[in-house]
């Protein structure tokens, strides 16, 4: 790779360079890249593994054949969920004019999947209106008519939801209400209500179904058993899990890594 192209410590580029940028890249699992932003619109495309992409706002989570779209100038952080194989695909201001304006994770299947491949192994030094300039735009124009998932996991700011969200971010198989979570934080169940639906436009109930949601994610991706993965939520079934997850996901977990 030219000088002018290597990357820096937080995986981006020099901004002055080709219209698209490509890099690929590896992370072994619970390590990450610290936050930071970039002057470029950013796709994390997954090939092996799961990331997650932290802003301030929330958290994204994207399995293989999966991508998180980062805007420019987004604050953010990558943590990866298991050993990650990824491809970055750092957009220059210019070629951003119809991609999302919010992070968002996007379905790549099979076709995107195997252009995003291709597009892997093109050196950056290449000629924008040749036939690797082609592929890359036909990229971007794929991520911007792309199918986007819901995996969003907003995270509230009131620091008595923060305490609780913490909490169960570490032990998900927590079976508190809000009537509970009340005493330890010192709240009304009524103001706790209120505040998780201002704050991050779900209740309580459906915010804690997209948090097991996206753990659940990982550990089908990882081949955990449907048994384990209930039983670690702290669900009393494996059928009461699977009716949430298809609830929330459209797919059994069985059925998850077809869609990916």
């Amino acid at each position: 790779m030219p000088e002018n192209l290597r990357k820096n410590e937080s995986g981006s580029v020099s901004e002055k360079e080709s219209p698209i940028v490509v890099i690929k890249r590896e992370i072994p699992s619970l390590a990450g890249i610290p936050l930071h932003k970039h002057k470029r619109g950013q796709l994390y495309f997954v090939q092996k593994g799961v990331i997650a992409i932290i802003t301030s706002q929330g958290r994204y989570i994207a399995a293989p054949n999966q991508g998180v779209w980062v805007p420019m100038g987004q604050e953010h952080e990558v943590i990866a969920k298991t050993d990650t194989q990824l491809i970055h695909f750092y957009l220059a201001p210019e070629q951003c004019e119809n991609t999302p304006e919010q992070c968002v994770t996007l379905q790549g299947y099979a076709f995107f999947s195997a252009i995003a491949l291709e597009a892997s192994t093109i050196s950056n030094d290449y000629t924008w209106k040749g036939s690797d300039g082609r592929l890359l735009r036909l990229i971007r124009d794929r991520i911007c008519q792309a199918d986007w998932l819901d995996t969003y996991l907003p995270y509230p700011q009131d620091e008595r939801l923060k305490l609780i969200v913490e909490r169960l971010q570490k032990h998900p198989a927590i079976k508190s209400d809000l009537i509970a979570w009340g005493k330890f934080v010192s709240a009304s169940s009524r103001t706790l209500t209120r505040r998780f639906k201002i704050e991050t436009g779900m209740t309580y109930s459906d915010w804690r179904q997209r948090l097991n949601v996206q753990i659940a994610i990982k550990h089908i991706v990882l081949g955990d058993s449907i048994n384990e993965i209930a039983k670690m939520l702290g669900y009393e079934s494996s059928s009461a899990f699977i009716y949430m997850f298809k609830k929330q996901v459209g797919v059994t977990p069985n059925n998850y890594l077809n869609i990916c």
